[in-house]
């Protein structure tokens, strides 16, 4: 699986999109048409949503408004929005190079889906690299280049001066309009970079914040680690295979009605969340019951046709021809630990 299907962003961003999205002209019906969301959605700002629905937000607005300058104007307005305890946390360090390390180390607190590091470039100076984006894909561009210009945005409003970085490098390719970064990055900024980074000076890391507050840092970093360490909800995906192999154990049947019963869901809704991390429940129905059925056959002394009725095959023959495709052998092949030859397992 790549790195996004199942991985996880605050909402706060795509609140900020949707901000955005309307003071440049899309009314709300038009935005929950091209988004799928509601605005309702985006009022719990400790809620996190599959990385998959921020890249087709980015995807379908900056599409509508053919605007390549969206990510960098929803990064500017976001600092005078404040929506993220990570950003509060920043702005009450004592200094530029604390509050950036205190953001990065927090990263899991409002994302999975990439991860920043930071390197020291000599002279005291630093680079902010990001990884786990796809440069190919144009939702994952956007939120690169929202991510690095939100870091910019928080530096100069912190210190109260235009201050630019050093350079700013992208690892995909040049939007068909550049002057918005132009403006908004400085003279360093470059496109089609070995990676995405930022890279800022000592005079800049050591500039002392306005808004430094260390016991409201304090605060904030307690609750910053409790929301990168709290445990989430599991992906739709996991909670649907435990129900699965507990019913199959239990020899309960397995219908996609009954798994949103038990996840209080519709239907509908366990179907849609599915398809947002990728899969589908009859996708995940058929990986339980080959693990189960491998195992089974494998470790226990079961006949088979209790394994069979176990794993939902309502005869014995079906079971056979369901191992063959999975294990390229046969149940009594298998558990004796014998194979045809050419055969694969």
């Amino acid at each position: 699986m790549d790195r996004s299907r199942h991985a996880t962003h605050t909402v706060v961003t795509v609140h900020q999109i949707w901000q955005e999205s309307i003071r440049s002209g899309i009314g709300e019906a038009e935005l929950r048409g091209l988004t799928g969301m509601d605005p309702a959605e985006l009022t719990d700002f400790a809620r996190r949503v599959p990385a998959e629905r921020l890249f087709a937000t980015w995807e379908a607005v900056i599409r509508r408004l053919d605007d390549p300058g969206l990510p960098v104007r929803v990064a500017n307005a976001a600092v005078h929005d404040t929506r993220s305890a990570v950003y509060l946390l920043a702005a009450a360090c004592p200094s530029v190079r604390d509050g950036v390390r205190a953001a990065v180390a927090n990263t899991s607190a409002w994302t999975t889906a990439y991860t920043l590091a930071t390197y020291d470039t000599g002279r005291g100076g630093m680079s902010v690299v990001l990884e786990g984006l796809d440069p190919e894909r144009l939702g994952a561009r956007c939120e690169a280049e929202f991510q690095v210009a939100d870091f910019v945005g928080y530096f100069r409003g912190s210190v109260g001066l235009d201050v630019f970085p050093a350079h700013v490098r992208f690892a995909h390719p040049a939007p068909p309009d550049t002057r918005a970064h132009e403006e908004y990055f400085g003279p360093g900024l470059e496109f089609g970079a070995r990676h995405t980074e930022f890279v800022l000076t000592a005079d800049v890391l050591d500039r002392p914040i306005r808004t430094a507050h260390p016991g409201l840092a304090n605060v904030l970093a307690g609750h910053v680690a409790a929301l990168r360490t709290s445990t989430e909800p599991a992906p739709h995906w996991v909670q649907v295979r435990r129900w699965l192999a507990d019913r199959l154990t239990e020899g309960e049947p397995t219908t996609a009605a009954a798994a949103a019963r038990a996840l209080v869901l519709s239907e509908r809704t366990l179907h849609r969340r599915l398809a947002a991390e990728g899969t589908t429940f009859r996708e995940q129905r058929e990986a339980v019951r080959r693990e189960l059925a491998l195992d089974l056959v494998r470790t226990s002394p079961r006949p088979f046709k209790e394994i069979a009725t176990l794993t939902g095959f309502a005869d014995v023959r079906a079971f056979y021809r369901a191992y063959l495709r999975w294990a390229g052998t046969t149940p009594g092949l298998d558990r004796a630990g014998t194979y045809p030859a050419g055969s694969m397992r």
